[in-house]
């Protein structure tokens, strides 16, 4: 640590027209979230300034760099709090807030950035910022060292506390200068692996390699065969072991994480219900690859599927469009804001680096957490799930908003078993042209030996080290914090700009992220394409010298790209970067020797065969038993007309259904002017949307659709239910707003407890059996649908061992959909929009309540005596096709007003979001829909999740046409809509759900405003 020679601090002038934004959100996060009620809270920035700064300089920064002479305070070498002016009153308790050294700081780099430009002659100037938080009216049982916990990030942020005492003699907390540690390089190191196996075991946990013993083993026999200790012998290389980076690069390319071994292996699949007994050879070839294939096979439009970093379909003539999302959960557990911040600004640089690259034209979010009101034990070591929720919400917002890409879609799912690990779910769409002027195919890399490899973007450092493994175990007390990068958007959105200028410039050959196993994976897997790869860590740029070999091979230093340059094109490349002021380094170059030679300087420090690092890592070999679980049933209340309002009324407040207006409009949806169909509609803009629409070529009315299906708790029944559910969801949201059925392709996106039996996972074969029914459910429906997926992700360790307690998320699939629109101008909205409508909804209802949203609240409310069980919602593919064909064309006729999917909470929410967004009521007559199903009851009927349903609204004037076209499908006519406050439904002229919209709304908005007065 270093003392800093200068400072500037700044505050918000803070008045009624203009209240300190930070310090309000931070007493509303302690009052919402902990309980904690403070009478004022004020927040400063400061930055401090090392470097020969002269005293005029730092004066000229004040109000010219670091503050807006308009709206804040600023001053220099004194501190805000000394100036009665600005604070009248002493505060109670200060509390200061900065990185540790090594941890990206992007405030000061754009600080630094800006003083650069300001003294461009000026050297050796270096900042750091940290925030100040200033509290007045602290109620005497306030510990302060419990107060900044709830403030910093121990694992990434340090902290210094004024307390009372120390305010009255005006002590303000100051932190040293993050300087970061002298290192001295260390040598490179043999690992002997001539052990025993409970030694060559100890290996891999010690260096957090996640290899079991058999892939241990494996990589044992590779250096005891004579050909390889021969050729290693002629390199200089130790003969019979490897070097720690040649391990390391090994570890990293055969993780779970890079490698899906768990989708690859060979499972041996027991179904104790129907006798089953047979050996499926790769879930993700047999269930992914081959209907994609077979669908490929009939279609033109599928482009570029499974080998590169995203999907890539044909939109139109000119343009491509593609599509990936990335789950970034275990960085997110340990650093929620930094974890998620890295996931979306990865998963933009997978698009990026897609073919010869793509530019990223929006970003989804799907989120996993426990309950934001979650009030049982939490283990140690774990962040309370508010927390978490607030962090990743903020580091997506700054990620998406930041980089200049609208966010369009997402969800939020609740669930106390993502009290372990969350799950951030990331997306992003990209565009490209079919063809650039030089007459390649834009999706389609051409790297040819002799290509000179560039590192562009950032530097490497000692964050985000093991990341690949560390994402491949489950969370312990001992997870790593060098696993954890924060993103820099800013920098990352220069390189974006130039990477795609060279694109058009024809300079690209070939391009990849460096994301999971930095340049050991980006390079290794691009040395695939070409036979071979030299690579010179000695050249790389670095954020600190000192760094061993293997950690600047390995190390996930974000917003950096790999990229293949003809030679001759080089010095036009170089050029570009410096004049786009991102830094390009040449590091090696493409070969086809068949091996992946990595150097430092003369010094070979890895030299492994291709076929080995790719292909010779073992199957695995598993075991998977299926047995129906059992629920105890539901015990359904006796309940009136009135009450039955009221059960709708608690199901609006629940979060898995509350209105997430709050946390979704922070995030910039209109950047790059494109936004059809909107997260929210209606008068007031408040009515959930079911998909996106966006027009991505100004003045053409072809559009994209993009939606999301994800409903977990199915799969506590059937995880095959849970899986086909999820599909649906995804393809009805987007028939909701009239996609081309003709032209849609998938994600499938899985996060799984363990599902490898050990003695840590007794239940392994169980889990394992859910994951194989999730698979066999994606195969059939999606061929069913001729919706191909295109890319997609696994992530298989998501549990969490802290404090003795295990906790394992639910099996989960997010089913991400991107399709075509023919016509943005006939797009449809969910809200109904005049009264007198009438209301219609097409599909089945059947008694389908098992582990939806109303058997989990009656679990809840009656601590666990009323169960889940019952019938979980099936699915009839060919009947809900035949009928979302139908309902496009009536959509493409202009004769549909509103469409919305009755998913969570069945029929009756379904009405009530449609009546937020016309500030209406509705007077229904469900009497029909019992026709479906003799077994149907009113809760089915009112609250059952059937799926394959859309409830619409027509103009009476439409109507004939709209039933005629409807005929030969379930489409029942309910009622229309009012004028006045309520939700009427009836049964046989019986009443049975009354309730009043504006008691429903403040239900529905109330339990996640985030704190909003």
């Amino acid at each position: 640590m270093a003392t800093p020679e200068n400072f500037v601090e700044v505050t918000i002038k803070e008045d009624t027209q203009l209240p300190d934004s930070r310090g309000k959100a931070i007493k509303e996060m302690l009052l919402m979230d902990h309980q904690i009620n403070i009478g004022h809270v004020r927040v400063s920035l400061k930055y401090d300034i090392t470097g020969d700064l002269s005293k005029s300089q730092l004066n000229k920064s004040v109000y010219e760099l670091f503050a807006d002479p308009i709206i804040e305070f600023a001053t220099a070498n004194s501190f805000l709090l000394d100036s009665r002016e600005i604070f009248p009153q002493s505060p109670d308790l200060v509390i200061q807030v900065g990185f540790k050294p090594g941890v990206t700081d992007n405030a000061a780099h754009a600080a630094l950035d800006g003083f650069n430009t300001l003294f461009p002659t000026l050297n050796g100037i270096d900042i750091s910022c940290s925030k100040t938080y200033m509290f007045w009216g602290i109620s005497s049982g306030v510990d302060p060292n419990d107060l900044a916990e709830k403030l910093y990030n121990p694992m990434i942020e340090r902290v210094s506390i004024s307390n009372k005492d120390m305010c009255l003699n005006r002590h303000w907390p100051k932190l040293d200068f993050p300087q970061r540690p002298t290192l001295v390089q260390q040598p490179s190191q043999t690992v002997n692996l001539e052990v025993t196996d409970e030694e060559l075991i100890k290996i891999s946990e010690k260096g957090l390699l996640a290899l079991n013993l058999k892939e241990m083993k494996t990589i044992q026999e590779n250096y005891r065969d004579p050909q390889v200790r021969s050729a290693r012998k002629a390199l200089g290389l130790p003969e019979n072991a490897p070097t720690d980076a040649e391990l390391e690069c090994l570890a990293q390319t055969w993780s779970e994480h890079c490698s899906h071994k768990i989708f690859a292996a060979k499972i041996h699949h027991v179904d104790h219900e129907t006798g089953e007994d047979v050996y499926i050879d790769s879930l993700f070839k047999t269930y992914i690859m081959k209907p994609t294939l077979d669908i490929q096979s009939k279609v033109d439009w599928l482009l570029s599927i499974f080998h590169d970093n995203s999907g890539v379909i044909a939109w139109n003539d000119s343009w491509s469009l593609c599509i990936k999302a990335e789950t970034h959960n275990s960085p997110s557990a340990l650093d929620p804001y930094g974890g998620a911040m890295t996931g979306i600004v990865g998963v933009n640089r997978d698009i990026l680096g897609t073919g010869l690259g793509a530019r990223p034209i929006a970003n989804t979010d799907v989120f996993c957490f426990g309950p934001p009101d979650y009030s049982g034990r939490l283990p140690e070591g774990l962040f309370h799930p508010s927390r978490v929720f607030r962090g990743v919400h903020a580091g997506v917002r700054a990620g998406g908003n930041e980089s200049g890409i609208p966010t369009i879609n997402g969800a939020i799912v609740f669930d106390e078993r993502y009290l372990g690990k969350p799950l951030v779910y990331c997306g992003t769409i990209g565009i490209m042209p079919r063809r650039l002027s030089d007459g390649r195919q834009s999706h389609s890399k051409t790297p040819q030996p002799g290509n000179i490899i560039y590192m562009v973007g950032g530097r490497v450092g000692s964050d985000g080290i093991h990341g690949a493994t560390f994402s491949s175990l489950e969370l312990t007390e001992d997870s790593p914090s060098s696993a954890v990068q924060i993103g820099d958007p800013i920098t990352q959105k220069k390189m974006i700009d130039m990477i795609l200028e060279a694109r058009d410039l024809g300079l690209i050959q070939v391009i990849t992220d460096n994301g999971a196993g930095g340049l050991s994976s980006s390079v290794g897997e691009l040395a695939e394409l070409t036979g071979g790869a030299d690579l010179d860590l000695s050249a790389v740029p670095l954020k600190q010298p000192g760094l061993s070999k293997w950690e600047i091979l390995v190390s996930e230093s974000q917003e950096r790209m790999t990229v293949g340059i003809n030679s001759e094109d080089c010095e036009e490349f170089e050029k570009l970067a410096i004049l786009h002021e991102v830094e390009a380094t040449p590091v090696g170059k493409f070969t086809d020797s068949g091996a992946f030679v990595v150097r430092y300087g003369n010094e070979t420090v890895a030299h492994l065969p291709i076929s080995f690092l790719h292909d010779g890592c073992p199957q695995l070999q598993l075991e998977s038993e299926w047995q129906t679980p059992h629920h105890n049933p539901i015990l359904f209340p006796e309940a009136d007309a009135i009450e039955m309002g009221q059960i709708l009324s608690r199901l609006m407040a629940r979060p898995n259904v509350a209105s997430k207006e709050w946390w979704v409009r922070s995030y910039d949806h209109e950047v790059i002017a494109q936004s059809v169909i909107k997260p929210f509609c209606g008068i007031n803009y408040d009515a959930p949307g079911d998909a996106a629409v966006i027009a991505p070529i100004q003045g053409n009315t072809q559009g994209a659709v993009i939606s999301n299906g994800i409903v977990p708790r199915y799969s506590d029944i059937d995880s095959y239910a849970m899986a086909a559910a999820s599909i649906d969801e995804a393809l009805r949201n987007a028939v909701c707003v009239g996609v081309d059925l003709d032209l849609i392709a998938g994600l499938d996106n899985f996060c799984w407890p363990d599902p490898v039996e050990s003695v840590k996972t007794p239940d392994g074969r169980y889990k394992l059996a859910q994951l194989v029914r999730a698979n066999r459910a994606l195969d059939e429906v999606c061929r069913a649908y001729n919706l191909p997926c295109i890319s997609g992700k696994d992530s298989m360790k998501n549990d969490a061992t802290l404090d003795g307690e295990k906790i394992s998320v639910p099996p989960t699939l997010l089913f991400s959909l991107i399709g075509n629109h023919s016509d943005v101008r006939k797009a449809v909205s969910s809200d109904f929009k005049e009264v007198g409508d009438m209301i219609y909804l097409v599909g089945e209802t059947h008694q389908e309540l098992g582990a939806s949203e109303l058997a989990f609240m009656f679990r809840d409310e009656s601590k666990g005596r009323s169960g889940i069980g019952g019938q979980v919602p099936q699915i009839d593919t060919s009947r809900n096709l035949s009928l979302y064909r139908s309902l496009t064309k009536a959509m493409s006729n202009e004769l549909i007003s509103s469409a919305h999917d009755c998913s969570d909470a069945g029929l009756a929410a379904a009405v009530a979001e449609c009546c937020f967004g016309c500030n209406s009521g509705a007077d229904l007559d469900i009497s029909d829909l019992f026709n479906s199903d003799i077994k149907l009851d009113n809760w089915g009927a009112l609250f059952g999740e059937s799926l394959g349903r859309i409830l619409v609204s027509i103009k009476p004037e439409n109507s004939q046409i709209f039933e005629k076209l409807m005929e030969g499908h379930e489409c029942n006519y309910l009622g229309t809509v009012k004028s006045d406050d309520n939700i009427r439904i009836t049964s046989s002229k019986k009443m049975v759900l009354s309730a009043s919209m504006s008691e429903l709304r403040d239900s529905w908005k109330g339990t996640l405003n985030g704190g909003r007065d």
